[in-house]
């Protein structure tokens, strides 16, 4: 706005109105000019000499704390600085997950393929060795009179069994400094008694450091002597071996009953397993 303390007070649209005006101007010591979004009136001289910028620094410092949010001190933007936090954060992420993966790296167990793990069961501990035809010719004496066929056939059987059913343990391993570890375990029974068994029960044991680790029982039912009865075992054990015995077997055909449980007899010329079962 302008006057020249004349003719009133005059909005002015363009500089180069200003200056048309203050050229007409009689007495330029009264010309008064407010400037938009100043807070006062300046003189003429105070215009030409462009105190105008000098007052707006004065009534206008720079307050660091008035800058706009985008920008920091040194002219910095805050998203750039952000920016480098948050890159420094995936850095330091990265890092640790590389950290982590090196340890588990060389810390995890490696596996080498180890040659297959075969094993046929031990004799059980409880079924001595036996003379069959001298138990035979006792128990005529005994009675006084001759056994007949089955029944013979029947006795060596009972008490020569162990010769006559093979039970064995087949499985993959893998070696390592913790140990071995089996799959794809199949146990197999091999029935050459001439005669169909009714069932048998298998005990399973891991080993580990020279004791019992896990156990487990396998039940097979109709054995046939024509061919081998077999089961695929799904786990995957761990340990230093594994082991496999007969817990119990019975075949009502030739009145036999094993059970691991029952103490060795060894000496006893009896018949030990005939069971009428």
């Amino acid at each position: 706005m302008f006057t020249d303390g004349t003719s009133g007070v005059r909005e002015v649209q363009s500089q180069e109105e200003l200056k048309t005006l203050i050229a007409s101007a009689i007495q330029p010591d009264k010309i008064r000019i407010w400037i938009f979004n100043t807070n006062e009136w300046i003189n003429y001289a105070g215009f030409s000499n462009g105190v105008l910028l000098t007052r707006k620094e004065k009534n206008n410092p720079i307050v660091k704390n008035n800058l706009p949010a985008s920008v920091s001190e040194n002219g910095l933007s805050k998203r750039s600085t952000n920016g480098k936090r948050g890159l420094k954060k995936y850095l330091f992420f990265i890092a640790a997950a590389a950290g982590v993966f090196l340890v588990y790296n060389f810390t995890r167990i490696k596996w080498e393929k180890a040659s297959p793990f075969n094993l046929t069961a031990a004799r059980p501990s409880n079924v001595p060795l036996i003379n069959a035809d001298s138990l035979i010719q006792f128990m005529e004496e005994s009675r006084g009179q001759k056994l007949d066929k089955v029944t013979k056939t029947n006795l060596r059987i009972r008490n020569t069994w162990p010769e006559r059913m093979t039970l064995q343990l087949n499985a993959d391993r893998d070696v390592s400094v913790a140990g071995s570890r089996y799959y794809d375990a199949e146990l197999s029974i091999d029935n050459s008694t001439g005669y169909n068994i009714d069932n048998a029960i298998v005990k399973f044991i891991v080993w580990k450091d020279n004791e019992i680790s896990s156990t487990d029982t396998f039940h097979f039912n109709n054995i046939s002597y024509a061919v081998a009865a077999k089961r695929k075992l799904d786990n995957i054990y761990r340990g230093d071996s594994l082991s496999v015995s007969f817990q119990s077997i019975k075949a009502k055909v030739f009145n036999f009953c094993y059970s691991a449980d029952k103490k060795s007899n060894y000496g006893n010329s009896g018949d030990r397993w005939f069971c009428r079962e």
